[in-house]
Order: structure tokens, then C-alpha cells, then sequence
């Protein structure tokens, strides 16, 4: 009889340590990248050196980043799968605006921890001017294009006829980058989640009064057009 060594399956406290540690090392990694490019620019400043500051080995930054670029714009593989996940345990009448809004309430905590690091990626932004701003819009782009693939994925729908995914998409991700910004422009104190949960409440109201709008004026040419 042969004995096979038995590996208990990881439970909740392990996977919630690893995954503090892998958030650790890669707030370790924003940091020391962070530094280095306003200290001596991004363009000369390399992965190797961003490895050593951070105290890890080159390939432990791959494991984390793609690129420096991925450091200085943002990743968003990973909260795109987070909108994934509120997506999959979207239940019962919800609509998927509430799953994006869940994925972006969470990621509002997120980055609350990290507010200095934020303001520096923003400072260093700034310093870029044109070449800043365009990066910036071609992430938000891919960022609302992501989003709205994988709404039109979960509704089972084709996006390039069907408008709701890249609207609701869009609507989103300009709350949530409206809000991103009042929150590093003020010193008040008022955390990033309020801040959004506000914008989000003064859209509402304002798309609703827009809709009503919109169905009176349909109503009213309904009824004045004449019979064929």
C-alpha cells in the first residue's frame, strides 16, 4: 500500500494572509517606483532599479506589473475581475449599474489607504503635460471599453446595437473619476467613498429627471402624430 502525503487545502486565514502580504509588496512596489520617478524622472528610471528600492527581485515586479507604465497609469486587470466577480453575484432584480457601483464602492476603500501615493501618481501625472493626459485618456478609454465588454458579456447581449453597456459603462467610470479627483484636490478630510457615493446620488436624480423628460416627449409626439 502506497502512503500519499495529504496537503490540507488552504482555508480562509491563509489565503486572507497571502493576500495582505501580496497587497503589501505591491503598495512596496507604487512606492519605490513612485519615488524614483519624481526623483530622477520616469524615462530614466528602470525596472532593476525599481526592484532594488522595493527590495525584490526584477521578476517578483512582472508578478505585479507588466511595465513601468502599468505602476505610473494603473493596472486595472485586476479591478476589472473585481467587476467581474460583483457581475457573477449579481442577484434577483439588480441591476448591473448596482454590481459596478458594488466593485467601485470596494475599490473607493482601497484607495483611500493610499492617498499619498495617489497624489504623487497625480503630481507626476502633471509633470508629463500632454503625454500625461493623453496616457491618462487611453486608460480610461480601455478602462469604459473593458467595462462595457464585460456588461454586454453578462447581459448576453452585442454591444455595437445594444447602447446600455457602454452607457452605463461610461456613466460609471466618469463618477468614479469625477469623484477620484475632488477627493485629491480637497483637504477637508472627506473620505473618497462619500465623495463618490455623492456623485453618484446627484447623478441619479438627474438622469431620472432626464428620463421623465425624455418619456413626456415621446408621449406628446405619440399623441400629435397623425394616424396613417
Amino acid at each position: 500500500m502506497t502512503s500519499v502525503a495529504a496537503f490540507p487545502a488552504e482555508g480562509p486565514e491563509v489565503r486572507g494572509r497571502r493576500a495582505l502580504k501580496a497587497a503589501r509588496t505591491r503598495a512596496g512596489i507604487e512606492a519605490a517606483a513612485l519615488k524614483l520617478f519624481r526623483e530622477q524622472g520616469f524615462e530614466a528610471t528602470t525596472i532593476e532599479q525599481i526592484s532594488r528600492a522595493a527590495d525584490i527581485a526584477p521578476r517578483t515586479f512582472f508578478r505585479y506589473f507588466p511595465s513601468k507604465d502599468a505602476v505610473l497609469f494603473g493596472d486595472l486587470s485586476g479591478e476589472l475581475e473585481r467587476v467581474r466577480e460583483a457581475l457573477n453575484e449579481r442577484t434577483g432584480d439588480e441591476h448591473p449599474m448596482h454590481a459596478l457601483a458594488v466593485a467601485m464602492l470596494d475599490a473607493t476603500d482601497r484607495i483611500e489607504v493610499d492617498r499619498e501615493q495617489h497624489l504623487m501618481r497625480a503630481e507626476l501625472l502633471n509633470a508629463l503635460d500632454s503625454t500625461g493626459e493623453y496616457e491618462m485618456h487611453l486608460m480610461r478609454q480601455r478602462w469604459m471599453q473593458d467595462m462595457a465588454e464585460l456588461v454586454a458579456e453578462y447581459l448576453g447581449t452585442d454591444q455595437r446595437c445594444d447602447p446600455r453597456p457602454g452607457a452605463w459603462s461610461m456613466t460609471m467610470v466618469s463618477c468614479f473619476g469625477a469623484a477620484m479627483h475632488s477627493w485629491l484636490a480637497r483637504e477637508d478630510g472627506t473620505t473618497l467613498r462619500e465623495i463618490f457615493s455623492e456623485v453618484l446620488d446627484s447623478t441619479a436624480q438627474g438622469l431620472t429627471q432626464a428620463a421623465d423628460r425624455a418619456k413626456r416627449d415621446q408621449d406628446t409626439r405619440a399623441d400629435t402624430t397623425p394616424a396613417r
